[in-house]
């Protein structure tokens, strides 16, 4: 055993308290954490166009301050692109500058101070050590290598302050020098943005590594693993033809061509994600990655809201209140021009809510567009996280990403299927409407049976997708199987961390 695998659990151990008390206390923390936010940005221009020296309670905190969206924010951030030094939006200058992931429209540069970039650390350590606390042997993920997917932190500048995804800054900017050498491969492929060259040298650095996690931007993570389940193989074969590795490559390979991942990596025990709601892809992971446990994460380029901080990684995510002042807009108040705010301790269970946003980085009340439901409030944990306003309306049924995503889950579940990949579409063609699941499968499964899971799942829990179902304006969903990752695609014609797409808004129209 190493000597990080025998210290970093003494480490855990004291940071699990802090994760006791954000369990136990989130309220409290929340609170706290909305003071502070604002009596160090009180003197900022911000600060002052929202009287924040005069705010004393949430409740004030709400009457007082409007909502933001970046719209809003605009006028102040192209003040900070002019004159990063000045506080604008936070006491600390600007360090750097966030290349947004683009899934709301064209990408966008958001400036991140220092402050907030420490909160943002702290919560990724809590990421890391809650898996060691977990289980018994966990620390031996330090025994190996931990595969880390990121982008680059440095694509250009702005007024002399860089610019680069949130993946590569936080990488760039871990005071520990420890933890920094754990990160691998190393910037020469981490700052690859062409997608076919960066997963292949991925894979030649990974066949020669004892692997025992992978983690980063989930969209690579699962391209990843496909890819060298499904089309590496031979060609790794053949490239370490006559070395040292050539063994165990070649003992990892099936006859179909397929490697057989748990062979070539047989300690890998974490699968680190953040992007998408992986569950889905479950059952699949497990059949792939045996050994594996899925930690999931929930961080955006405004920030990390939260993480996986339960042994149970069923419950969802939780939330991190000592780094986020949170407030939730009910799912029926979305798109009010004035809608109803409540704060954290009144969201309920099993309700479906817009995430509204304060925290150290400048975000104040910002709407950063994502829509999530809670799981659970004892401790307070998300799952079906999605865009705000992705629905498609063929008939009436308003179907959103959740109910697609739930349904896909339910639907491998329920018929075995091992999903790695895919996209839902609605289409009208002769008078009739169909969604159709265009997806891949690691297994050969009986689409019929999983598009009525899905319907089933779906119409258990969207009444109006169950009426025009049975009234017969809307068909049954057809599954289709194909050969090509749709989340690949969207990655090609855009940028590395471009997230999945698992509902088309777009509807096809005049397709029988």
């Amino acid at each position: 055993m190493g000597v990080i695998s025998k210290l970093i659990p003494l480490l855990a151990k004291r940071k699990a308290k802090q994760i006791a008390e954000i369990l136990n206390n989130p309220i409290g923390l929340t609170d706290n954490k909305l003071v502070a936010i604002l009596d160090r940005h009180s003197h900022t221009m911000f600060g002052k166009d929202n009287d924040f020296a005069n705010i004393k309670t949430p409740e004030q905190f709400s009457e007082t301050v409007p909502l933001h969206d970046y719209y809003t924010m605009k006028p102040y951030w192209e003040q900070i692109h002019a004159k990063p030094e000045r506080p604008i939006i936070t006491a600390d200058p600007v360090i750097w500058y966030v290349q947004s992931s683009g899934s709301t429209g064209k990408p966008k540069a958001l400036p991140l101070s220092k402050a907030g970039l420490s909160d943002y650390t702290s919560g990724s350590m809590l990421f890391l050590m809650s898996f060691i606390n977990a289980r018994e042997g966990n620390n031996k993920v330090f025994d190996g290598t931990m595969l880390t997917f990121a982008a680059p932190a440095r694509m250009g500048e702005i007024n002399g302050v860089p610019l680069g995804y949130m993946t590569g800054i936080s990488r760039e900017m871990i005071a520990n020098t420890l933890l920094k050498k754990l990160i691998k491969p190393g910037e020469e492929i981490f700052n690859m943005t062409e997608m076919g060259e960066k997963l292949w040298a991925y894979a030649k650095y990974a066949v020669t590594e004892n692997i025992t996690s992978l983690g980063g931007i989930t969209t690579l993570v699962f391209a990843f693993i496909r890819r060298m389940q499904s089309e590496y193989g031979p060609s790794l074969l053949e490239e370490f033809k006559g070395t040292k590795h050539e063994a165990r490559i070649r003992e990892s390979l099936k006859d179909d061509g397929k490697l057989d991942l748990s062979v070539l990596w047989p300690n890998l025990i974490m699968v680190g994600a953040t992007g998408v709601d992986a569950d889905p892809y479950k059952p699949w992971l497990k059949s792939t990655l045996p050994n594996a446990s899925l930690w999931d994460n929930y961080a955006g380029s405004e920030g990390l809201y939260g993480t996986t901080l339960l042994k149970d990684t069923t419950n969802g995510i939780q939330l991190l209140p000592h780094i986020n002042y949170f407030e939730f807009i009910p799912e029926s108040e979305i798109d009010k021009k004035d809608p109803n705010v409540v704060p954290l301790a009144e969201v309920k269970k099993n309700h479906r809510y817009e995430l509204v946003l304060t925290n150290m980085m400048g975000y104040t009340r910002y709407r950063i567009g994502d829509v999530m439901t809670f799981k659970d409030t004892d401790p307070y944990s998300v799952h079906r996280i999605g865009r705000k306003g992705k629905s498609v309306n063929l008939t009436g049924e308003k179907l959103s990403d959740a109910h697609v995503t739930e349904g896909v889950a339910y639907a491998t579940m329920q018929t075995g299927a091992e999903i790695l990949d895919y996209h839902v579409y609605g289409r009208i063609g002769d008078g009739v409407a169909n969604y159709v699941i265009e997806a891949m499968f690691n297994n050969d499964i009986d689409p019929i049976e999983f598009a009525r899971a899905f319907d089933e799942c779906v119409g258990r829990n969207n009444g109006e997708f169950k009426y025009v179902q049975e009234f017969g304006s809307l068909g049954p969903t057809i599954v289709r199987k194909v050969a090509m990752s749709h989340t690949e695609k969207i990655i090609e014609r855009s940028h590395i961390q471009a997230k999945a797409d698992p509902l088309a808004v777009e509807v096809i129209e005049g397709v029988a």
